[in-house]
């Protein structure tokens, strides 16, 4: 516990003197899944409409940025993402000084004419070569939602297995998958192409991965294998009250989820996550669970470490908000980005004096 006390400390010292206010900047949150159920359709009308009525300057997603993509040597995506680099590398040779202006001359192509999905194909492999993952992401949502309507499309289909996918990549299903039911097709990109964003802004930090995957790893490997253990054991008193406390989060769990449904209604997912309890819930019960610190073998000081890397890797994602705002001279941005960040986020950035705004807080005109 004194250990925990320490750690909660250090994460209290870092946020008690904040940053100079950056009050010329206005964030709306949105928190987000990244895989909504495409069985249940999702009404993203209001969504949209506040977007629409904020107005930002830029958006920002969950990606990191070149730099810091070249700059961090290992996490946990790192050989994906070199594998990915080789393979498009291997089909599309780009010497890394002439990057930029290829980008430039593809942009300018799409200027002329956004149907062109062969140059959206190489403008996409030309991002990705530039360690741009988010705006890769951004050309080659365009190619599925063009094959999602154009399934006998052969020549952009052909053309996109030879330039960017992987061999198992066999059918226009297969191509189109990766890109729909999530944050960005349902909520970034589409704002992005009505309000003429040409660009992704990254806002993501991978500094912490390595460490905060040991103290995950650590944490969870000792409160499983002895809550494991008493599941077996339901006689012991220890036993009924591990089965008692996982009723408990069950049911509270599904108590939010059927009144999230009710208040919001089925289809508004994202401003269900965005509720303050679903918020709360989502942030508490995976890092300071007042139920599960009701067992005696709780890793208290464990879950304190993971803690410190997920504050830590939260406010890099402020600070590269509010530093690439500022270098861009925005005043508003809009953050789409994982539901658990959607609350730690709000308060570190409140602290470093942005004004946040909760996207079921907009105003929708």
């Amino acid at each position: 516990m004194k250990k925990l006390l320490l750690i909660l400390l250090v994460a209290l010292a870092q946020t008690a003197f904040p940053q100079t206010p950056t009050q010329d900047l206005e964030v709306l949150m949105i928190g987000a899944s990244h895989s909504y159920d495409p069985k249940t359709p999702q009404d993203l009308t209001g969504i949209h409409a506040k977007i629409r009525a904020f107005k930002p300057d830029a958006i920002f997603g969950e990606w990191l940025s070149p730099e810091d993509e070249k700059a961090i040597k290992n996490y946990w995506n790192k050989d994906g993402v070199m594998k990915r680099y080789e393979r498009l590398k291997s089909r599309k040779a780009i010497q890394e000084n002439e990057l930029s202006k290829e980008i430039a001359r593809y942009e300018a192509i799409i200027d002329k004419n956004p149907k062109d999905m062969k140059a959206r194909i190489d403008l996409a492999v030309a991002h990705y070569l530039s360690f741009d993952a988010g705006n890769g992401y951004f050309q080659m949502w365009h190619v599925a939602k063009h094959l999602q309507k154009n399934p006998k499309d052969t020549a952009v289909f052909n053309y996109s297995r030879k330039m960017f996918f992987t061999a198992s990549v066999d059918s226009v299903h297969k191509a189109v998958l990766p890109y729909i039911d999530d944050e960005y097709d349902y909520i970034a990109h589409p704002m992005m192409l009505e309000l003429g964003i040409k660009k992704m802004y990254a806002m993501d930090s991978q500094r912490w991965d390595e460490k905060w995957s040991i103290a995950w790893g650590n944490a969870d490997s000792v409160f499983y294998a002895q809550r494991d253990k008493y599941k077996t054991d339901s006689l012991s008193d220890m036993g009924k009250k591990v089965s008692d406390l996982r009723k408990i989060v069950k049911k509270r769990m599904d108590y939010l989820m059927a009144d999230a449904a009710k208040v919001y209604g089925e289809n508004h997912a994202t401003e269900a996550l965005n509720g303050p309890q679903m918020t709360e819930w989502l942030y508490r019960i995976n890092f300071i669970s007042d139920e599960y610190r009701q067992l005696d073998f709780f890793p208290a000081d464990l879950y304190g470490w993971m803690l410190n890397y997920w504050w830590h890797r939260n406010n890099d994602m402020c600070d590269n908000t509010i530093n690439r705002a500022k270098a861009n001279g925005f005043k508003r941005v809009t953050i789409v980005v994982g539901a658990n960040h959607a609350a730690i986020m709000s308060k570190i950035f409140k602290e470093k004096g942005v004004k946040v705004i909760n996207i079921n807080d907009a105003a929708m005109k």
